[in-house]
């Protein structure tokens, strides 16, 4: 197949009312979007760091955390991994399996609460990248956290980031628009061309962030392209 690049820390800010940002990373080799039509089920594991108290209430929040996802059909497979601390924030973490898969973007069904969808380009050979996520199953997550925390999920800071690194010997190369590419605007296709170990930090415009994580309880999907990977 001959590409392999590496999507490095896919964090998505997903930002509770009154509490610090929820952290979500993941880690997505181009050599399994490559191998989606002949692997079945295919999946990624992203990281959830949801935010608590301190510390010293892990245990505690853990608990709570556990109740809720239990009740969502969209969470219920959420793993608990660690709590941890970063600068002046504390999380518990939480591993969730996203599907990766060969789909129509705008029009199939959704299988999961976030997905990472492959959509090829008969003429060019490109495959492009998009970021699926199911207001309906965030709408629930927010009726739930409501309900234990009497605090709603606020959505409307949204940053999804991507790190994406080239593991590969050979030159590979992005084309992307409406983006922040290393913080710096991208305002019109522009092809980047990366160096082997290379990496891209690209965060998502606010308008498509809130497009693809505006909570709803009617919507079952939306869409965000995050770039080309040229052939």
């Amino acid at each position: 197949m001959g590409f392999r690049l590496l999507f490095s820390s896919v964090i998505l800010a997903l930002f509770v009312s009154a509490c610090s940002g929820t952290r979500i990373s993941s880690e997505i080799y181009l050599v399994d979007i490559d191998e989606i039509p002949e692997v079945d089920n295919m999946t990624v594991k992203v990281m959830i760091g949801l935010p608590i108290s301190s510390q010293d209430e892990c245990a505690e929040q853990r608990q709570r955390y556990n109740g809720v996802f239990s009740k969502s059909a969209g969470f219920k497979n959420m793993q608990f991994v660690r709590c941890f601390e970063e600068g002046y924030d504390d999380f518990a973490e939480y591993e969730l399996e996203v599907p990766m898969r060969m789909a129509d973007p705008f029009s199939s069904p959704m299988e999961g609460t976030f997905e990472v969808v492959r959509q090829d380009d008969g003429a060019t050979g490109n495959r492009h990248l998009y970021l699926r996520s199911n207001p309906n199953a965030l709408c629930n997550l927010d009726d739930l956290i409501s309900d234990e925390f009497y605090r709603s999920l606020d959505l409307s800071n949204v940053s999804p980031k991507f790190i994406i690194t080239n593991d590969l010997r050979q030159d590979q190369t992005l084309i992307l628009d409406h983006v922040f590419v290393n913080q710096a605007p991208v305002i019109e296709p522009t092809e980047f061309v990366m160096e082997r170990r290379d990496s891209l930090n690209i965060v998502l415009s606010d308008v498509t962030a809130a497009w693809v994580f505006n909570k709803s309880c009617k919507i079952n999907s939306r869409t965000a392209p995050v770039g080309i990977w040229a052939s």
